[in-house]
């Protein structure tokens, strides 16, 4: 899930806090219990490990893993590439996002990095946990 875009547009700043109360007015309104339920499960999701939101092209402050990670984005943007970025600067992965729309990539690796973004709209990213395999 992806928070708010934050309210300065001058580049890169923490994300503001998502709304809870739209959200939970979204979740009421799924008419399959299923599907209600999933979406109030998204809701408790883990704390993001990072957020960040902004407008045009920046490079993130570094962030550190301690394990497994999901980094969601969103672009308002007619194109974003994103870089994942080592502690060392060089790339580790590289994601496009044609059109405005969502996406996300699996950091399978513990570690420090940070986030080139090359766009000229709006993005939001957020790093997740990654939850770790049912052990059978």
């Amino acid at each position: 899930m992806i928070a708010a875009i934050a309210a300065a547009g001058l580049g890169i700043g923490p994300a503001a806090p998502r709304d809870l109360e739209g959200a939970l007015a979204a979740c009421r309104a799924i008419a399959a219990e299923a599907g209600r339920l999933a979406c109030y499960d998204r809701l408790v999701a883990p704390t993001s490990l990072a957020h960040f939101a902004g407008k045009g092209s920046a490079v993130t402050a570094a962030f550190t893993l301690d394990g497994p990670a999901r980094l969601d984005f969103a672009s308002q943007d007619v194109v974003m590439v994103i870089y994942l970025l080592d502690a060392e600067g060089a790339v580790v992965q590289n994601l496009h996002r044609a059109g405005a729309g969502e996406g996300s990539f699996l950091i399978r690796r513990p570690g420090t990095y940070s986030i080139q973004v090359n766009a000229t709209g709006e993005w939001q990213i957020e790093v997740l946990p990654e939850p770790a395999a049912p052990q059978g």
